[in-house]
């Protein structure tokens, strides 16, 4: 998703995958569903969770994301509140503007590929930390 449509996105003019925040009593797999199905139209089923990823900016914002590898879907894309979406092969992503590090962790998702966690840390757009737990 190409996030261009949401004020006050630290996201504004990036790449992202879909996703979002955790309902009380939601599993982090109930929550891809949900959240696929609201920014897509998608109906995912068999989402493979593949590792966590820890954002943290220079001013103190954090973010933890689950990772999920999936395959198995129906439905059509919709239009989006948050951003426009385009399917991408991975090299057509690598071209766009993104967040430098989620090649870090996007290479093992291409191949369905269990990472561990990655915490990555960042002032402004520039990636001044990595740490990798496998």
């Amino acid at each position: 998703m190409y996030r261009n449509k949401k004020k006050n996105d630290i996201n504004k003019g990036k790449y992202i995958g879909v996703g979002g925040h955790i309902e009380s009593g939601e599993t982090p797999e109930e929550c891809i569903i949900r959240e696929a199905y609201e920014e897509t139209g998608l109906k995912i089923e068999n989402p493979h969770r593949l590792g966590q990823v820890f954002y943290e900016q220079e001013d103190g914002y954090t973010e933890e994301m689950y990772v999920f590898y999936i395959d198995e879907y129906s439905g059509n894309l919709h239009d989006s509140d948050e951003g426009d979406l385009k399917y991408m092969t991975p090299e057509e992503f690598y071209k766009e503007p993104h967040w430098i590090g989620d090649e870090l962790f996007l290479k093992y998702v291409f191949e369905n590929r269990e990472f561990g966690k990655f915490k990555l840390k960042y002032q402004g757009d520039e990636l001044v930390e990595v740490e990798h737990e496998q």
